[in-house]
């Protein structure tokens, strides 16, 4: 009776699926992908979470290594960035960039 209402015989593609597409066929003409188009392609393949865990699992076993703790870790990160501070060659943008980051280390960061 309402046949003009019916389900499409075909899907879509979603937006993803196509971008996925078009990097499989740069791959295949061997043509080299920029930074953009390959985090696109990471993008695509894992999820959100995933990448978090895998960051997470990448600075456990990169901690692990070291055999650091955080702490010790924490403290040779804000000696680094007191340098640059100290450091009179160190650009502007350089000592914005480790005040930033001395700020962040001490949980003073509000962004």
């Amino acid at each position: 009776m309402y046949e003009f209402m019916s389900k499409p015989r075909f899907q879509i593609p979603s937006l993803r699926e196509l971008k996925q597409a078009r990097l499989l066929k740069l791959l295949r003409q061997n043509k080299p992908l920029s930074s953009t188009e390959w985090k696109l392609a990471l993008a695509a393949e894992y999820r959100r979470r995933k990448r978090k865990r895998n960051r997470a699992q990448n600075r456990h076993q990169f901690q692990q290594a070291l055999n650091k703790d955080k702490p010790d870790l924490r403290a040779e990160a804000y000696v680094f960035y007191r340098s640059i501070l100290r450091d009179p060659n160190a650009t502007v943008h350089e000592q914005i960039t480790a005040r930033e980051r001395i700020d962040k280390l001490l949980g003073l960061d509000l962004g």
